[in-house]
């Protein structure tokens, strides 16, 4: 079945593929298997015990784990290049400084291998995992001086925090990557500006005006926003959840803190959450004016199955992409910064400084507009939410009513009758 024809219009394009797509989300049909798109691969490769990485990164890249806490990534023989700018970057390096051990991290590591190797850019990549010492990160960064390091990843809030404090206007230029909102932070003055300093920020956050629009176009009688997060995670709190409350009082929206302090919070949020649909419930009998929004807290958003087999038919979005999901454990929607697309912007970034053709201070803060949207219309059809025609359009991300993937990264999926 041949789903879209070329002879068409663009905005009759436009339409046909989002009529089509309606067609995938709510009929029985099956997916060809097999279907892949560039960049798509969800298969990763463990490199360390710490550390996976997407497996087609290995078409150009090939690695080695030079100590329990490094592995360094160059490029592998064979990998074509266009030669001039590949040539440049060879002698150059780049460290990625990882907190811990993460998927998000991972995520991250990978989608910049692949944007380096896109724009013909093979340095040297070292990951080192440092877990949250200051005198072990401040020996990690003298010794990359000592070594001539060219470029610094700063991966996750933690990273970037350390190196806001105790690194700015060091020699070694510093990029962000796969970390909160540095505004919302305190660590920059404002988006549209650069740091004039040794860093450039990038964020995984939507600004709060933005998020709020979509929230009140989701649902224009909105009431009640019960913020989910994890009490230790202070930068989710200071840039997810804070920033809303303010948002609320602006708009007429209750906005609820629901905080774990649990790692595995599976029991706590079992007790939490119908303590808040109670709460909501005054203001809200029929609960069909409020939501749970899921932080970017992993202890969170990783029990979602548990949220939503206590939040009756309140419905659960996320700023997290990946908590929207094929099957039944899933949040509804999600509006927010996947950390790939946060990834290929820092990436880009990094090029531009390894490359000269920007200075690092010089670079504003890097925001993903639009953001992610994702979109389980199986969860949606079982809570009876209603998702606007708006939304569909701009999702990137969709599961129809079955739970299977209909759309993904912007692109449709093919699909046969059975």
């Amino acid at each position: 079945m041949k789903l879209f024809n070329r002879t068409i219009t663009s905005q009759g394009s436009s339409f046909l593929k989002t009529f089509l797509l309606i067609g995938l989300i709510l009929s029985p049909l099956k997916l060809i298997e097999g279907i892949a798109f560039a960049g798509s691969s969800d298969r990763a490769i463990e490199v360390a015990s710490w550390l996976k990485v997407e497996a087609e990164v290995f078409e150009v890249w090939t690695s080695e784990e030079i100590s329990p806490e490094r592995v360094r990534f160059t490029k592998a023989d064979g990998a074509q290049s266009a030669g001039e700018l590949s040539d440049s970057s060879a002698n150059k390096t780049v460290l990625f400084i990882f907190p811990k051990k993460s998927s998000a991290y991972n995520t991250a590591l990978s989608t910049s291998l692949r944007v380096f190797a896109d724009r013909d850019i093979f340095p040297k990549v070292e990951v080192v995992l440092m877990e949250k010492d200051n005198n072990k990160r401040l020996e990690v960064i003298e010794a990359a001086e000592a070594e001539g390091v060219d470029l610094i990843f700063a991966t996750g809030s933690s990273s970037a925090k350390f190196a806001f404090n105790n690194y700015w206007g060091g020699r070694i230029p510093v990029v962000t990557i796969c970390a909160k909102d540095p505004v919302m932070l305190g660590q920059m003055p404002a988006y549209n500006v650069g740091s004039g300093s040794n860093m450039a920020f990038t964020s995984l956050n939507v600004p709060v005006g933005l998020q709020g629009r979509y929230l009140k176009e989701l649902n224009p009688n909105l009431r009640n926003v019960a913020v989910l997060f994890a009490n230790e995670n202070k930068s989710a709190i200071k840039t997810q959840y804070e920033p809303l409350v303010a948002w609320g009082k602006e708009h007429g929206v209750n906005v609820l803190g629901v905080g774990v302090s649990q790692k595995h919070a599976a029991d706590e949020l079992a007790e939490v959450v119908p303590s808040a649909v109670e709460k909501m419930r005054l203001t809200d009998p029929t609960l069909k004016e409020s939501i749970f929004w899921i932080t970017g807290s992993t202890s969170v958003f990783r029990e979602i199955a548990t949220v939503n087999a206590h939040s009756s038919t309140v419905p659960v979005l996320s700023v997290v992409p990946d908590v929207v999901k094929a099957g039944n454990d899933t949040a509804v929607m999600s509006i927010g910064v996947g950390f790939q697309s946060n990834a290929q912007l820092a990436a880009i970034y990094g090029v531009n400084v390894l490359t000269g053709k920007t200075r690092v201070g010089d670079l504003p803060v890097g925001l993903v507009e639009p953001p992610d949207i994702a979109i389980s219309f199986l969860k949606a059809r079982e809570i009876g939410m209603k998702v606007p025609f708006s939304f569909l359009e701009r999702a990137s991300t969709i599961y129809g009513n079955s739970g299977a993937i209909a759309r993904s990264k912007g692109k449709n999926l093919v699909a046969e009758v059975d």
